[in-house]
């Protein structure tokens, strides 16, 4: 007897890591060798390896969806080919990074892969948007305001990508002097105040209302998707500095020692919506976090939060969290002093596509 996978993924779309249950093989073999390869028809990547010994000829190998989660967090990955290898029995499929359970009518091609279908935002503000490639690169914006008479108005453009890529990427500063006639695309006078806009990619959407709140922090991280995501956060920071230190005496006079320093922030924000409840969940679970701040982008760490929701039509949701820089010495922004102002440097960069042209 052969080995044989006797229950291999399916090959007919990608399937959720999340998703992916226990593999089994049946064999005649006192014991087996198992490996995992990554892009088994490009880089061979292979990423894990063991020996199983099977029990009335079956063996089973369990928890595949974190080991290939793993893998494709270190390489920066959303999805890839993976191939599994069983004494030389193989079933290949692709595997869609997926930290929790979805749906099971869940479609991958009928939503960017991020938090939530609607997002705020604010001028300064960065947009990542990551999608399953359907063959096209074009883009859709849509812009919807006011003219000088409150009138409402909308406008739309279409834009491409220049770069072989999955991620698309804008700013907002850059979708606002489009609307308001101030970049080199073509408008007319139309808009004179932008409300909210829409992309759109083929038949997936997602649309960005603007708010204008004095203060809001713009965090960067990966979703459950392993995508680039950002999300502005408006409310009340609070900056908490804990100075700890030793002391001793020397020579009958005191002295200091082992000083550390130690800066956090908490964050309260104002009323939620449901989206931003939802963005805010996969904020703080996310592995990978960046504060987009005055100059450029810092990794930051939460370290608490309170996140409680209930369904009282008469209370709306808020949030608590505290973060820290993820560095060991206090960090200081050039932006004024410690200061926590929306970076406006952080679009663009190697992880994303280039600017539209």
């Amino acid at each position: 007897m052969v080995t044989t996978i006797i229950n291999p993924p399916t090959q007919d779309y990608p399937v959720l890591t999340s998703a992916i249950g226990p593999i089994k093989a049946s064999t005649d073999k006192s014991k087996v060798l198992v490996e995992i390869v990554r892009d088994p028809e490009g880089e061979i990547d292979l990423f894990f390896s063991t020996t199983l010994y099977p029990y009335d000829n079956i063996v089973e190998l369990n928890d595949i969806g974190s080991l290939i989660e793993d893998r494709l967090r270190a390489v920066n990955r959303i999805w890839d080919m993976i191939e599994i290898r069983i004494d030389g029995a193989t079933a290949e499929f692709t595997a869609l990074y997926c930290e929790y359970l979805l749906a099971p009518d869940f479609r991958h091609d009928t939503c960017f892969l991020c938090s939530a279908a609607t997002s705020i935002v604010h001028r300064n503000s960065a947009i990542s948007l990551a999608h399953w490639d359907n063959g096209s690169k074009e883009y859709q914006v849509k812009v919807v305001g006011l003219d000088e008479k409150g009138k409402t108005v909308a406008l739309s453009a279409v834009f491409y990508r220049t770069l072989e890529s999955n991620h698309v990427s804008f700013s907002v500063n850059d979708i606002l002097d489009f609307a308001l006639n101030r970049s080199s695309i073509e408008t007319g006078d139309v808009i004179s105040s932008v409300s909210y806009f829409a992309i759109s990619h083929g038949a997936i959407q997602k649309v960005f209302y603007l708010m204008d709140h004095p203060f809001f922090l713009t965090f960067c991280f990966r979703n459950i998707f392993n995508a680039i995501e950002y999300v502005d956060i408006a409310g009340l920071a609070t900056r908490i500095t804990k100075v700890n230190r030793d002391t001793a005496y020397v020579a009958g006079r005191m002295q200091q020692y082992d000083q550390t320093i130690e800066r956090s922030f908490e964050m309260h924000t104002g009323p939620l919506t449901a989206d931003q409840v939802k963005e805010i969940e996969q904020l703080v679970g996310s592995r990978t976090i960046y504060l987009c701040a005055s100059d450029r982008d810092y990794r930051v760490m939460i370290t608490d939060h309170t996140l409680e929701y209930d369904n009282d039509d008469e209370s709306l949701p808020s949030a608590k969290f505290t973060f820290c820089f993820a560095d060991k010495r206090p960090v200081l922004t050039s932006g004024d002093i410690g200061a926590l102002l929306p970076s406006g440097n952080h679009i663009f960069t190697h992880e994303f596509t280039a600017e539209f042209s």
